[in-house]
């Protein structure tokens, strides 16, 4: 059992969930045992990534209740200003479902035809506090968003984030944005926890990993965790999609925490964003390139819509919320 941590307002979330980026590919089989077989309840997706539909395919295929999940999915930044709310009920219609228990803004960025910024981000944050006050969505969150990001928004925020989730692993870890986010009441979650394995077999690591009869991807996870940190390794590999999910039947010592910390001494980031607005016309899921697999025909499946909007009607934002 993954045990949860609580969200600003309450709100329970897995320590650990599944992610779904659209690296590796799209494998429906790996998805329906992490959910089935391995306790995921948290599933982390972005309409970026391109596997929302499949997602919701696997929703419904597997053996868990709806309730009983947690899903987050991310608004991307074309779709701010006046595409909110139609950005959510595409996001709804594909995952099949008619609430999410999490909607986050997927970076601070906006594209750069958009002329006053400043108001465009207010006006993005006030319909995701519509979609809360609404009850479409049980939290809302940001991504990628830096101490500066956070003041920004805080100045025409009637609700602060409840989560912001960003890349959060030993060798990269910004502890001043971390410590901000808890005076601030603001839940991190992490994002490529294991530095997509670049790391995993430095010698400092390995050694910890032994000490606890552990593997380094254990201990990378379980030093996020440690620190109530939510995070959502992915993975295709049945037998690591278990292994990342048994990291709760150990504690690191504050000796073996620090050291860990210590690594991001080097500043070894793993996600660029430097170039993010060069790349947010591309369409969603072009890092995929075809690459899914094993996903079943859904063409006669019920499609679920928001049972609060009118999905076949045009209505606008302030009719719908």
């Amino acid at each position: 059992m993954i045990p949860n941590t609580r969200l600003p307002n309450n709100v329970e979330m897995p320590l650990i969930g599944l992610g779904t980026t659209h690296s590796g590919g799209y494998y429906h089989d790996a998805v329906l045992h992490s959910i089935n077989k391995c306790g995921y309840r948290l599933i982390d997706t972005a309409k970026r990534y391109g596997v929302e539909k499949q997602l919701g395919i696997a929703v419904t295929n597997c053996s868990i209740p709806r309730e009983d999940l947690f899903l987050c999915t991310k608004l991307w930044p074309v779709d701010c200003g006046d595409g909110v709310f139609d950005a959510f009920r595409t996001s709804c219609e594909k995952l099949k479902t008619d609430y999410l228990d999490m909607y986050m803004i997927h970076m601070p960025q906006l594209p750069d035809w958009i002329v006053d910024q400043k108001e465009t981000k207010e006006k993005t944050w006030r319909q995701m506090e519509l979609l809360y006050e609404d009850e479409h969505v049980r939290s809302i969150g940001v991504s990628n968003y830096s101490i500066d990001d956070l003041e920004e928004l805080s100045e025409f925020a009637s609700i602060l984030p409840h989560a912001n989730q960003i890349e959060f692993h030993p060798w990269f870890h910004q502890s001043d944005l971390k410590s901000y986010c808890d005076e601030m009441g603001i839940s991190v979650m992490g994002y490529c926890p294991l530095a997509k394995g670049k790391y995993l077999e430095g010698e400092v690591l390995c050694r910890i990993a032994d000490k606890y009869q552990k593997s380094p991807a254990q201990i990378c996870l379980r030093w996020s965790v440690q620190q109530n940190v939510a995070t959502v390794p992915k993975s295709t590999d049945f037998k690591r999609l278990k292994e990342n999910t048994d990291v709760f039947d150990f504690e690191l010592s504050e000796q073996d925490m620090n050291i860990l910390s210590s690594f991001s001494s080097k500043n070894q980031k793993i996600v660029d964003l430097s170039n993010i607005c060069q790349k947010m016309s591309l369409p969603d899921g072009y890092k995929l390139n075809g690459r899914v697999f094993g996903v079943p025909d859904d063409s006669e499946q019920m499609q679920k819509t928001c049972s609060k909007c009118a999905p076949n009607q045009n209505l606008s934002l302030s009719v719908c919320i």
